[in-house]
C-alpha cells in the first residue's frame, strides 16, 4: 500500500521518466485498487450527506438524482459517448495541458475553444457554427503556437506552476460533473461537491498517470472506469 501511495502522490513528478512496460501495467493496476478504496470513502460520506443533510432539510435524495441520469444513457450511442468520446475530450482539456509543452497547449486551446464556441462536442451535423468554431479555434490555436514559439519562458512558467495547474484541473473536473445531476437546486450549493467526489478521485488517479505513464494511460483508466459504470 505504502508503495501505491507513493506513486500516487505529487510530491514526486517527473513526467520525463520512462518507466518499462511491466512496470506501467503495475501502476496502472495499483490506481485501479486506489480508485475503488478512495470511491469506497466517497460514497459512505456521500450517503451520511444525503441521509443526514439533504433528507433532514426536505429535499429528494441527490444520490438517487445521480443514479437515474446515469440510467438514462443507454444504447451503442451512449457507449460511444461515456467509454470513448467523452473520456477523449476530458483528457484533451483537463490531461493534456499538464506536461505544458508546446504541442499540448496547443492541443488545449483548440480543443477548449472549440467546445466553448461549439457549446458541445457532439458533432450533429455540418452547420455554420460548427464551421465557424473550426475557423476561429484553428485561428486561436495557431497564434498560441507562435506565441509559445516566441517566447518559451511561457512553457517554464507553465511548468513551475504543475502541481498547482494539477490540483485546479482535478477539483474543476469534479465540479463540472455536478452539471450530471438532475433537478438541481441552488440552495444545496455548498453540498454538490462532496456528490463530485468520484469524479475528483478519477480525475486525481488519471493525472497522476497521465503525468507518470503517459497521456494514453490516463485515457484508458479514464475510459475503463467509465466502462464499468456504463454496464452496471
Amino acid at each position: 500500500m505504502t508503495d501505491i501511495l507513493k506513486f500516487y502522490s505529487l510530491s514526486e513528478i517527473d513526467y520525463r521518466h520512462k518507466y518499462p512496460l511491466i512496470e506501467k501495467i503495475k501502476y496502472f493496476a495499483k490506481g485501479i485498487l486506489l480508485y475503488f478504496v478512495l470511491q469506497i470513502c466517497a460514497l459512505l460520506l456521500m450517503f451520511l450527506v444525503d441521509e443526514f443533510l439533504i433528507k433532514k432539510i426536505g429535499f429528494p435524495s441527490v444520490f438517487k438524482l445521480m443514479i437515474e441520469s446515469q440510467k438514462k444513457i443507454k444504447g451503442y450511442y451512449g457507449f460511444f459517448l461515456v467509454v470513448i468520446l467523452g473520456p477523449l475530450v476530458e483528457e484533451l482539456i483537463f490531461r493534456l495541458i499538464l506536461v505544458p509543452k508546446r504541442r499540448n497547449i496547443t492541443i488545449f486551446t483548440f480543443v477548449f475553444s472549440f467546445l466553448v464556441l461549439n457549446k458541445t462536442y457532439y458533432l450533429i451535423e455540418i452547420d455554420w457554427l460548427l464551421l465557424v468554431s473550426l475557423a476561429v479555434s484553428g485561428l486561436l490555436s495557431f497564434l498560441v503556437f507562435k506565441l509559445l514559439k516566441r517566447n518559451p519562458k511561457i512553457e517554464t512558467a507553465i511548468g513551475k506552476r504543475q502541481k498547482i495547474i494539477t490540483m485546479v484541473s482535478v477539483v474543476l473536473f469534479g465540479l463540472l460533473h455536478i452539471a450530471n445531476i438532475e433537478n438541481l437546486h441552488w440552495e444545496l450549493a455548498l453540498l454538490y461537491p462532496v456528490y463530485a467526489l468520484p469524479q475528483m478521485i478519477l480525475g486525481y488517479v488519471s493525472s497522476v498517470q497521465r503525468l507518470k505513464l503517459g497521456f494514453v494511460w490516463g485515457l484508458l483508466f479514464h475510459s475503463m472506469i467509465n466502462l464499468m459504470a456504463f454496464l452496471r
